[in-house]
C-alpha cells in the first residue's frame, strides 16, 4: 500500500482556472486502491477534488484547487488527501487481509473435497 513519497518533490500546476496539486506516492497503486481512493475522495473531499492516477514511474494523487475561494489557504484540503491515502491504505490491508481469510478457507474445504472422494469402481 503507498504511501505519500516525501523524497520526490510535489508538481503544482495552474492552468484553466484551478491549480493542481500532484502529491507522489512511493510505488504503484493497486487498481482496487485507486477505485477506492476514487469513491472516499468524493464523499470526503469538501470543496475540492481528488483522484489516484497511475503513470509510468508511480502512482500520483491529484487535488484540485480553486483559487477563485476567499479562502486562499489549502493547507485543509492537502491534510484531507493526506488522510484519506491513510484511510485506504488501511480499507486496503483490511480488505487483503480479508481475502487472505477466505482464500485460506476456501483451499481448506477443497481440501476436505479431496479427501472425501468417493472409491473409484474397477471395471
Amino acid at each position: 500500500m503507498p504511501d505519500i513519497d516525501r523524497t520526490v518533490d510535489i508538481k503544482v500546476n495552474a492552468d484553466r482556472g484551478m491549480v493542481t496539486a500532484e502529491i507522489p506516492l512511493a510505488g504503484h497503486a493497486s487498481e482496487h486502491w485507486r477505485e477506492l481512493f476514487g469513491k472516499l475522495a468524493g464523499h470526503g473531499m469538501q470543496g475540492s477534488r481528488a483522484e489516484a492516477e497511475e503513470r509510468e514511474d508511480r502512482t500520483w494523487v491529484i487535488v484540485w484547487l480553486s483559487p477563485t475561494r476567499l479562502d486562499l489557504h489549502p493547507e485543509p484540503e492537502l491534510d484531507a488527501a493526506s488522510a484519506l491515502i491513510s484511510q485506504v491504505n488501511a480499507a486496503e490491508q483490511e480488505w487483503q487481509s480479508g481475502a487472505a481469510q477466505i482464500e485460506a478457507a476456501v483451499r481448506s474445504w477443497w481440501a476436505r473435497q479431496q479427501g472425501e472422494r468417493p472409491a473409484r469402481r474397477s471395471p
